[in-house]
């Protein structure tokens, strides 16, 4: 059986101009019931269409209980549980040794006025290649004005060493372009060995129902906004059913609200935010926010 890392993407400056937005902080409140609760704090396991490896990862896992994925780091690395079939199960994963596999980057030339050398059909190609372009390729691509002369952004990842025994791209480069709906890109590819970490993945049953995960995700992490100043109300309420954008550093009520918080216990978190289940003017809400530039240790 294959195994391979999901593709890191090293999108080149042209992506990197797609700028964000460029707000303080942010804040939602979405309300919800036991269903929406559940669904909210999990995520789906998708049953149709062909899935790429972390899924692939995460069905073995909850199929057998265990499941192994060899790559340059985990493919599956997530706090909240997958539901599948009504029930919603925990997958955590451990190292589990190492094996020799292939570190490789593949640029691509959107604009090429000429090709020259060998060109493979996408489709002609092994699966583990077509798997690595996917994404890149099928990308919406800037108009070609905005596009540099040579290589514009590719691709990165790992293959073990039965990836690249199926491989006509790595470790050693068969073609020189490919051809894609019609269009055919140039292609450079570079590869070096490199040790790849084996990761055993493990499976466990955390709820039977979204009723019961509701429950627990009530019980373990709801707390009530409460006691609020004029100013945070006003925010909160702003907050309910859309994203309320912090554009200044200096706006009391999210920094109020932001301590707050960060005082609770997250059902998901990040270094500059988190997830909450919060009570509110007796609703229900999954509360998400983005503590941004408030986010101090002060």
């Amino acid at each position: 059986m294959r195994h391979r890392t999901a593709l890191a993407l090293a999108l080149v400056a042209l992506v990197a101009g797609l700028s964000g937005c460029s707000a303080e902080g942010s804040l939602s409140l979405t309300p919800v019931d036991d269903r929406a609760l559940a669904q909210e704090a999990s995520h789906v396991l998708p049953t149709d269409g062909s899935p790429d490896e972390d899924e692939r990862v995460v069905r073995r896992a909850i199929d057998n209980g265990t499941a192994t994925a060899v790559g340059e780091r985990p493919p599956v690395d997530e706090q909240l549980p997958f539901r599948h079939d009504g029930r919603f199960y925990a997958v955590e994963y451990a190292e589990n040794g190492t094996e020799p596999g292939y570190e490789f980057g593949i640029r691509i030339d959107f604009n090429a006025s000429t090709v020259d050398g060998r060109v493979v059909d996408y489709q002609k190609l092994p699966a583990v290649d077509r798997d690595a372009l996917a994404f890149v390729l099928s990308r919406d691509l800037p108009d070609e004005g905005a596009l540099e002369p040579g290589f514009d952004f590719g691709v990165g990842g790992t293959y073990t060493e039965d990836d690249a025994e199926s491989s006509v791209l790595v470790p050693a480069q068969e073609y020189d372009a490919v051809r894609y709906e019609g269009e055919v890109y140039p292609i450079d590819v570079e590869a070096e060995r490199t040790e790849l970490t084996v990761y055993r993945y493990e499976a466990s049953e955390v709820a039977g129902s979204h009723e019961t995960y509701a429950d627990s995700l009530r019980e373990r992490y709801e707390f009530e906004l409460s006691g609020l100043s004029q100013g945070e109300r006003d925010l909160v309420n702003d907050s309910l059913n859309e994203t309320y954008w912090v554009e200044d550093s200096d706006n009391r009520a999210f920094d109020a609200l932001v301590d707050r918080f960060r005082a609770q216990n997250p059902v998901e978190e990040t270094d500059y935010g988190g997830s909450y289940v919060v009570r509110y003017d007796g609703g229900l809400y999954w509360a998400e926010i983005d503590y941004g530039g408030y986010a101090t240790d002060e």
